[in-house]
């Protein structure tokens, strides 16, 4: 079985961190080379950002491939940045996407309309409809982890 493989952001880092069952998942699905979930440099330094000590932990517990980012001159970043509300970090992370060939999960509302006039054929989904659905599914597949012994 090939691996379900998407590129999230950082909006996606904090759906699953707050999960703390689906976070858990994520770790052995990944870990089983069921999951593959991306993320670019943008997202990777955005949780690193994350001005809160606890919560920059909790984000990053979700197990992610880092991907290389796109060129800033590339000029499908320059076309996806002329789209109000969507800046350049914006714009790497929907490029990073179409570069690994990957669906893009977002839920910010800018950057799915950017891609979908410029790139109308990158495929995209959101948390509570597409991806976590697939997490859930995926995870009643998972045979179930072995019982940890107790420490004597």
């Amino acid at each position: 079985m090939d691996p379900l493989r998407c590129l999230i952001d950082s909006m996606i880092f904090d759906a699953i961190a707050l999960e703390p069952e689906l976070l858990e998942a994520v770790d052995r699905l990944t870990s089983a080379g069921w999951l593959q979930l991306l993320a670019d440099t943008v997202s990777v330094q955005q949780v690193a950002a994350t001005p809160h000590p606890y919560h920059r932990r909790l984000l990053r517990r979700v197990r992610v491939l880092v991907v290389p980012p796109a060129q800033e001159e590339d000029p499908l970043v320059r076309r996806l940045c002329g789209h109000t509300g969507v800046d350049e970090g914006d714009a790497l992370i929907a490029a990073a996407a179409w570069a690994q060939r990957v669906p893009l999960v977002t839920e910010d509302r800018d950057l799915r309309a950017a891609v979908a006039d410029v790139l109308p054929e990158q495929e995209q989904w959101d948390w509570e409809q597409d991806l976590r659905p697939r997490l859930t599914r995926l995870t009643h597949e998972l045979p179930p982890a072995p019982a940890r012994r107790a420490r004597r």
